[in-house]
């Protein structure tokens, strides 16, 4: 009884932290600092990716709780590091862009995460066919969702603080490599956090999935709060509707592979008219 109450603890613990990098300090860094200051973008990438990691591991008996199947393991594996190639390909100088330290480091958690799950006797399962037509349609999904972002267009030019490096024009010139992007950035921050680890905590506490799936909802509403003046379409309608929806993918198909891939691509269609409203 002591050592479960133990377990549930750290969890907790870890992901409050998880929640403390992604709402408080990314919400100072973008009302009193730059967003794309550098260190504080490496902080939120690395603390981010680190403490993810720990808890996949810390959880690894119990991974389907947390929604995280085989792909969405080696989603959050694969993607974390390749972001820093993305940056690199795309001549983006700074700390995360591989070969810097920061970068390294990255890689290092990415390998240690996997040689931890492999030594232990964690195996990847078998991806079953109707898991990737899942992650298909959530990559459809989030391609026509982040049409909705265009209606911003028609509000006026107001400008919101970069969220991150990402959205200087030579990464908005290219789709492709931005979703490669936000894949790591986005989805790996913020789906197993949300859709994940605390969606089961609070299964474990004997909360309803209902009332589980809108509290995700309004946690991932507030964490967008800097839309709210510049873009309040995304904030008011679009934000609580991906919330709601990225959330139901989770929920019916216990997986978070498709609600990354739906996020990700909304993202990154979503950077294309960011740059517009900012050129």
């Amino acid at each position: 009884m002591y050592g479960r109450l133990l377990h549930q603890s750290v969890g907790w613990l870890i992901i409050a932290v998880l929640l403390l990098l992604r709402i408080p300090f990314t919400l100072a860094m973008t009302y009193f600092s730059p967003i794309d200051g550098q260190w504080g973008v490496t902080i939120f990438h690395v603390g981010t990716y680190l403490l993810t990691a720990l808890l996949i591991w810390w959880e690894r008996n119990d991974l389907a709780t947390m929604h995280l199947d085989s792909v969405a393991v080696l989603v959050i594996i694969a993607f974390k590091p390749l972001q820093t190639l993305v940056l690199q390909s795309l001549g983006i100088n700074s700390p995360v862009t591989f070969p810097h330290t920061m970068s390294i480091l990255l890689w290092m958690i990415a390998f240690g995460l996997l040689a931890a799950l492999w030594l232990s006797g964690h195996l990847l399962g078998k991806i079953s066919g109707g898991t990737w037509v899942w992650v298909f349609s959530g990559l459809v999904l989030g391609i026509a969702f982040s049409a909705l972002r265009n209606l911003d267009s028609f509000q006026s030019n107001a400008t919101l603080s970069r969220p991150s490096q990402v959205s200087l024009p030579a990464v908005a010139a290219s789709t492709g490599m931005t979703f490669l992007y936000q894949v790591g950035f986005a989805s790996v921050s913020e789906e197993p956090l949300f859709r994940g680890f605390l969606w089961g905590y609070l299964r474990r506490l004997g909360w309803k999935e209902f009332w589980i799936w809108l509290m995700q909802g309004a946690i991932f509403v507030s964490a967008h709060w800097y839309f709210k003046d510049a873009l309040p379409f995304n904030f008011w309608v679009v934000v609580p509707l991906a919330g709601l929806i990225l959330g139901l993918f989770a929920w019916r198909t216990r997986s978070l592979a498709p609600g990354m891939m739906a996020h990700a691509a909304y993202n990154a269609g979503a950077y294309l008219v960011l740059l517009r409203l900012l050129s």
